[in-house]
């Protein structure tokens, strides 16, 4: 990968170079399956002429697709260290739709599909459970704020453990038409969705009130939900990658909790399909094959949700 520093109205700290030189790294272990010759970063680094802000934006030109970050701070470590995580972000997407348009591309094998084994399958699964968990507080996230479900009543963790549990004991059951990850998002759909249910049933019995009361670490759920690499933006929302003001930014990230607010309002079929489509990077196929639905359902549900949070976003 090649790598370019640019400069202007300050000077590069030797741990300022050790910070990028570190993330770097990170960066081409991302991309081994690009050459070196075809991949080039843009580092530029400005302290504001005004007040006492740095801005760092970084350029990923890669052969298929140019990815730019900016990020606006106070210090100037601190802007470097958002926009590279930043950066990272949109490199994992990137390679995760690459690889799905590659799965699809495939002809359909001449021979009869072998059945994966159990440890074929944990292997595969221990890749995706921090996806999947992320995945699963965001849903129980939402049902709390809607009111569907007492706060702490539902264990993220537990209900990964229960998906990895039912996987990786029986590999017998997998949809041959599913990956280990989509299986593995379509399971904790039913289970959640099963623990709901259960409370639901029993929601009038008085020992449900004090089973909720004595959950006291959901006070900090709101902040702790997601993962910085996963989290909801508004550009997963109006779809687009071009470079914002630094005003503009600073907007968005402050909007960011009441766009979760405003997901957890929709409809529940047009919110899962927002969700697995637009943030978890889901095709409409895919979408298709876990929830049921037909594609062109999923994506219509995607457009309404779209419409519906632009409308609250942009009024």
């Amino acid at each position: 990968m090649n790598i370019k520093i640019h400069l202007r109205n300050l000077d590069l700290l030797k741990t300022q170079e050790n910070l990028i030189d570190r993330h770097c790294a990170k960066i081409r272990k991302m991309l081994t399956t690009f050459s070196p010759d075809t991949t080039d970063l843009d580092i530029s680094l400005e302290k504001l002429p005004r007040g006492s802000q740095y801005q760092t934006a970084l350029v990923l030109a890669l052969p298929q697709r140019t990815i730019k970050v900016e990020e606006l701070e106070n210090n100037p470590t601190t802007s470097l260290v958002r926009a590279f995580a930043e950066l990272r972000r949109r490199v994992k997407r990137f390679k995760s739709q690459l690889n799905r348009e590659r799965l699809w591309h495939k002809q359909p094998p001449t021979t009869e599909v072998v059945p994966l084994t159990r440890w074929e399958i944990e292997a595969e699964a221990n890749e995706h459970l921090e996806k999947l968990e992320n995945y699963v507080r965001r849903e129980i996230y939402y049902q709390v704020i809607q009111g569907q479900l007492p706060p702490g009543m539902i264990e993220p963790q537990a209900v990964v453990d229960d998906v990895f549990l039912f996987i990786t004991s029986r590999p017998e059951v997998k949809p041959t038409n599913l990956t280990v990850e989509q299986w593995m998002f379509q399971s904790a759909r039913g289970i959640l969705g099963q623990r709901l249910e259960e409370i639901d049933d029993h929601r009038d019995e008085p020992h449900m009130e004090e089973s909720a009361s004595e959950k006291s670490d959901w006070e900090d759920e709101d902040l702790n939900f997601y993962q910085p690499d996963e989290s909801l933006q508004l550009g997963d929302l109006f779809e687009s990658d071009n470079t914002s003001t630094p005003e503009e930014l600073l907007e968005r990230e402050e909007a960011e909790e009441e766009l979760h607010r405003s997901v957890a309002a929709l409809p529940q079929n047009i919110r899962e399909s927002f969700i697995l489509f637009a943030l978890e990077g889901f095709t409409s196929d895919e979408v298709s094959m876990m929830t049921g639905r037909k594609a062109q359902e999923i994506l219509d549900e995607v457009e309404q949700a779209r419409e519906i949070l632009k409308k609250t976003f942009t009024s």
